[in-house]
């Protein structure tokens, strides 16, 4: 899994943008992963990953964000509140499954956020994604 911390670090524009295509197949990926047959070397290379990108789109909140609504606010609280608080080296491999799985939703919601002002690739606002699976979906698998 290729490390792309760096490459959108100082540019949020590119990792919203640009890199936005590959910040969803990350997300798929992340999400893709199951508890039995993934290592804990990718789970921990997620880790990573993930933190870097939602750390360069947290750092550059979107356009108009100063009147945020409560539940923004709610929301921006529990991403840092995931950037805070990684697994610590000794967490057992579900911990940092978890974390994972939470990192990579909040990058879908991220991304859809700063694509939602217009800036997206068709050029459509669309609504930011939720952050939690919707009870019940998929439930017939």
């Amino acid at each position: 899994m290729k490390t792309s911390s760096t490459s959108g670090a100082g540019r949020p524009s590119a990792v919203a943008a640009g890199g936005e295509t590959d910040a969803e197949q990350e997300v798929r990926r992340a999400l893709a992963f199951r508890l039995g047959t993934t290592t804990r070397a990718e789970l921990d290379s997620a880790v990573v990953s993930l933190r870097g990108r939602v750390g360069a789109l947290v750092g550059h909140p979107p356009a108009g964000a100063e009147g945020m609504s409560g539940a923004d606010r709610g929301f921006l609280l529990e991403v840092t509140h995931l950037l805070d608080n990684p697994p610590a080296p000794e967490a057992l491999s579900h911990e940092v499954y978890s974390h994972v799985r939470a990192l990579a939703r909040v990058l879908r919601k991220l991304v859809a956020m700063n694509r939602g002002g217009g800036a997206g690739p068709s050029g459509s606002p669309r609504p930011p994604l939720p952050v939690r699976p919707v009870p019940g979906r998929g439930a017939g698998r």
